[in-house]
């Protein structure tokens, strides 16, 4: 079975990924506005897609 997670990126939006299509997180350095910035790189058969998020890779994971 899938498991999901739900993800705000920096512009507001909200996505739900499929962690078994996660290939990377990678937690990037602060910026003064954002506290938190994590890119998660997504890859399966149709489509290879990052999106930069503003949860941290563990709340990310424990959510599946």
């Amino acid at each position: 079975m899938s498991r999901f997670a739900r993800v705000t990126a920096l512009d507001g939006k909200v996505h739900w990924i499929n962690l078994d299509h996660v290939r990377l997180f990678q937690e990037l350095k602060a910026l003064p506005d954002q506290p938190v910035r994590t890119s998660i790189h997504i890859d399966s058969h149709w489509v290879e897609r990052q999106i930069i998020v503003s949860e941290r890779p563990e709340d990310i994971v424990a959510q599946g």
